[in-house]
């Protein structure tokens, strides 16, 4: 999801529109309901934040048309959010237009469509068009986050804000360019897990994302060390190649991070036109050629039909969804 501009010490802040940002210093906030978090010091330190792997958000001009490729693909809608919704994004930017799309499992995809409630959305939209625009981690704390990615080569795209008892949130960009979101419900509102398990097509999932590095060991490096996730399947070489990511929940949520760099013709295409990108949603299937076969049959385009893939020693195939991002289907495999 996006955000309004914030409040610090009673002024609003207009949010940077490129990468190039100044620095985003901590100090009292000042809440809606007058309440005030102190600052973070040496006296008081801030606790690592645990990252919680949730949902990617792909940025897409008819929304409305492109859903039914999903759901024709055995895909289930959890949530729906539009701007005559309490508490949620009231800005005067512009409207709310949420759908989320999920099978099989946890991880989720977020349909926004324009027009984009703000500026920042607007040009990252004007110069990339429909795509992934960035991927939702949900923490214990967003306010201590910032500093925390901030202090670790992150820097804020969209500052700090608290969306009465929905949520609190803030989008940073990753040393790459990338885009992260970060997101923390004070109260019961939740986008829910998934317990829907498609029908006519067991063992389909959606696992999580991909994305497409420059320099993919520091990369990993700061994933593994800033995010706290940990390594599930390494097949990098001489810093080239992939790698499975995993937060702490993985034991019972099983969503993944992939960072790779790029290997087939798609991606390099991809990366050519965007740079480091997040290119692809994952998916695992009982039967590869089935769910590849049916995802075509609902209107996906054919990329590359499934072949054994050396780097995790599986079958894969590739497709293109509406919105132009990739669609990769792996056979299951133990990790």
């Amino acid at each position: 999801m996006a955000h309004s501009a914030s409040r610090y010490g009673g002024r609003a802040v207009a949010p940077n529109l490129r990468p190039a940002f100044s620095p985003l210093r901590i100090a009292a906030y000042r809440c809606s309901d007058s309440r005030t978090v102190d600052a973070i010091s040496p006296e008081k330190p801030m606790t690592v934040p645990t990252y919680q792997l949730h949902h990617l958000c792909i940025f897409e001009k008819h929304p409305r048309d492109a859903m039914w490729n999903w759901l024709r693909w055995y895909h289930a809608i959890p949530a729906y959010y539009w701007e005559g919704i309490p508490d949620l994004h009231h800005t005067g930017e512009g409207g709310v237009d949420y759908t989320f799309l999920a099978c099989g499992a946890p991880f989720q995809m977020q349909l926004e469509s324009p027009p984009y409630q703000f500026e920042y959305e607007r040009n990252w939209f004007a110069e990339h068009g429909s795509g992934i625009n960035h991927i939702c981690w949900i923490v214990p704390s967003a306010y201590d986050t910032v500093d925390h990615l901030q202090s670790n080569g992150a820097a804020v795209a969209m500052p700090y804000e608290e969306f009465g008892d929905t949520y609190h949130g803030f989008v940073a960009i990753d040393p790459e360019g990338r885009w992260v979101e970060v997101m923390s419900y004070p109260g019961e509102f939740k986008t829910p897990d998934v317990e829907f398990r498609p029908v006519g097509l067991p063992g389909l999932q959606t696992l999580g994302v991909v994305q497409l590095c420059r320099d993919l060991d520091s990369q990993v490096e700061w994933y593994t060390g800033v995010l706290g996730q940990r390594i599930i399947l390494d097949a990098r070489s001489a810093n080239d190649g992939l790698a499975y990511l995993a937060d702490h929940t993985y034991e019972g949520r099983q969503c993944l991070n992939v960072l790779a760099t790029p290997s087939t013709e798609a991606e390099h295409a991809l990366m050519e036109r965007h740079g480091p990108v997040i290119s692809t949603i994952l998916y695992q299937a009982g039967d590869v050629d089935a769910a590849w076969r049916d995802a075509v049959a609902a209107g996906f385009g054919e990329v590359a039909v499934p072949a054994h893939d050396d780097r995790i020693g599986a079958r894969t195939g590739y497709l293109r969804e509406p919105s132009g991002n990739l669609v990769q289907v792996r056979e299951r495999l133990a990790a």
